[in-house]
């Protein structure tokens, strides 16, 4: 039976910006037969070839770092890898040190076995750190092209979808976290194939795309857990346009028809992997370590940081208001959510001096701002692709109650936030000045990327410096302890030392104790002990986790800046051998 007829008519919001053509017509293939209309062919090789400037971005800026230290919480998911070579099924069912205090793994890991899985091949290769580094710029390639095809797919033309793509890999924290072996870029790859083949699956019903999607979006939540409230964006997609605008609840249907099948396969998915991978051992399984590190008492400063890092990690909220700057400094949702961002700041600012207090106000408020404006203003236009994404943009607020929220946690939006900025821009002869702010805009985010991966390489190779250490006391015949946690961990320990403990493992007296970055047991325990070597790391320099100047990329805790330039120690190696 044929439907009926298309008309095509052409919506214009406030802004002026074209907002695709409507299709009467109850077909799931009317909107792409509309796109083609319109020139925008929506195929995985086009989107390649749109997003081939953003793939040479990725690899030009991380292949120089290829063989750059792990660092961080890297050594986690290396360890995780490392066991699964002996238990393939459960990568969490492990004792392990952490900062010095033995814990079964299984009961403290809140992020899935998805980066454990990725790491095997480098574990093999004894811990080759370029294996790793390809695998995430691979990812983060992937994610730049599945963005385009994404956009394209919400009514995005070539040129958008061009610029979606670039705009996620120029994002400082997307950049820099694809320096690390953590599963944020992979987290927000899978999120963005499993929405744009959620999308697909509304367009062309095929079972395979409605497969590929579940698929896709249970891998995003078991990178990292807070990735489930994605769902809840991709059921506003499923809503077709038309029922959308009427004023009735008549999308509901539509909702329950379209997302039911992929997203309740995603869950199916969800619930198998995490019952087949809990710890036998404990029964503790991701859901259940997810929900038991949540204390709530750092809630109200991580909330805060949210809109702090949609401000100093991405481009968003300087893009979003010069793509309508008069529309948005008379908005409703601009004033509201100003409003809303200062009572925020004040209520949760830690800063000492009165002109950080300023500047966190400042930051809080206009990532406030921005964030609310794009939600309030979809609504007044019934725009539900704007509030999709907005929503898209605040699933990082889920992980609030934990006990810390940097920028990495919102690595998995970055699309949203990409496809957001090229929907609302004009990108015309007649608006060179938005092209000229967005290329300025991009440069100065890509620019900061690399100052985070250089001070994250610094702080990284001070781990590999110790963990050299170890092994040259080994060599020596010396039974070989590690004080300290990060990459230095990872090192130590490939090379043979033993981590110390608070409780349990302490050395004995003629023991070689080599103290590293985050040491303090060595102190505490053995007070009575020979310095064997010290080297310090103390040049001023780029910084990401430093108390002293205010940079916490890894970590708010630190501070509120994703990098800074600093005066302060960046690590020291210290060797001591413990007297009778």
């Amino acid at each position: 039976m044929r439907g009926k007829p298309c008309r095509s008519r052409v919506m214009k919001d406030n802004r002026g910006i074209a907002g695709g053509s409507v299709c009467a017509s109850s077909s799931p293939l009317a909107p792409l037969t509309a796109w083609r209309r319109e020139g925008t062919i929506v195929t995985w090789r086009a989107a390649a070839v749109l997003a081939a400037p953003a793939v040479v971005i990725v690899f030009a800026v991380l292949l120089p770092f290829l063989w750059k230290a792990f660092s961080i919480d890297d050594v986690t998911f290396l360890l995780q890898a490392q066991h699964l070579l002996k238990d393939p099924l459960h990568p969490t069912a492990f004792d392990m040190v952490f900062h010095g205090i033995p814990i079964r793994l299984s009961s403290r890991m809140v992020s899935g076995p998805v980066m454990a899985w990725l790491l095997v091949p480098s574990v093999l290769l004894g811990g080759a750190e370029w294996i790793a580094h390809l695998i995430q710029a691979t990812f983060l390639a992937v994610g730049a092209v599945a963005t385009a095809m994404l956009g394209m797919r919400l009514g995005l033309d070539r040129t958008r979808a061009a610029i979606a793509a670039v705009l996620v890999v120029v994002s400082p924290a997307v950049i820099a976290m694809a320096s690390t072996a953590m599963p944020d870029v992979e987290a927000m790859t899978f999120a963005v194939l499993g929405l744009e083949r959620l999308v697909a699956w509304r367009q062309q019903h095929r079972w395979s795309a409605a497969i590929l999607s579940a698929l896709f979006l249970a891998l995003a939540v078991l990178s990292r857990p807070h990735v489930l409230l994605v769902y809840g964006c991709g059921a506003l997609l499923m809503i077709s346009n038309e029922r959308w605008q009427l004023k009735r609840w008549k999308w509901l249907g539509d909702l329950v028809r379209s997302a039911a099948a992929p997203l309740v396969m995603a869950m199916v998915i969800l619930a198998m992997v995490n019952y087949a991978t809990r710890d036998l051992r404990s029964g503790i399984d991701l859901a259940g370590a997810t929900v038991s590190q949540h204390s709530g008492v750092a809630f109200w400063p991580n909330l805060a940081n949210v809109p702090v890092q949609w401000v100093l990690s991405f481009p968003l909220a300087v893009l979003w208001p010069l793509m309508g700057l008069r529309r948005f400094l008379w908005s409703r949702g601009m004033g509201i959510g100003l409003g809303l961002g200062v009572v925020l700041a004040l209520n949760t600012n830690t800063q000492s001096s009165s002109w950080w207090v300023v500047l966190y106000v400042m930051l809080v408020s206009l990532g406030s701002a921005v964030l609310l404006d794009i939600v309030v203003d979809g609504w007044e236009r019934r725009d539900k692709t704007q509030i999709a994404l907005g929503v898209w943009l605040l699933i990082a607020a889920a992980a609030a109650p934990y006990e810390h929220l940097p920028a990495k946690y919102l690595v998995p939006a970055a699309p949203a936030m990409a496809i957001l900025i090229a929907r609302a821009g004009r990108f015309d002869k007649q608006h060179r000045l938005q092209v000229a702010l967005l290329s300025v805009v991009g440069i100065c985010g890509l620019v900061l990327g690399v100052l985070i991966i250089r001070a994250n390489a610094s702080l990284a190779e001070i781990g590999r410096e110790g963990g050299a250490a170890a092994a040259e006391q080994a060599r020596q015949g010396n039974r070989v302890w590690m004080d300290g946690a990060w990459g230095f961990q990872w090192y130590s320990m490939q090379a043979g030392a033993k981590p110390m403990t608070d409780t349990q493992a302490i050395p004995a007296a003629g023991d070689v104790v080599v103290v590293g970055l985050q040491g303090r047991l060595a102190n505490m325990l053995r007070p009575r002990k020979t310095l064997v070597s010290r080297q310090v790391f103390d040049e001023p320099g780029g910084r990401v986790l430093s108390v002293d100047a205010h940079a916490g990329f890894f970590s708010n805790n630190w501070g509120m800046l994703p990098w800074s330039w600093g005066h302060d120690e960046l690590g020291r190696i210290e060797v001591w051998r413990i007297d009778p």
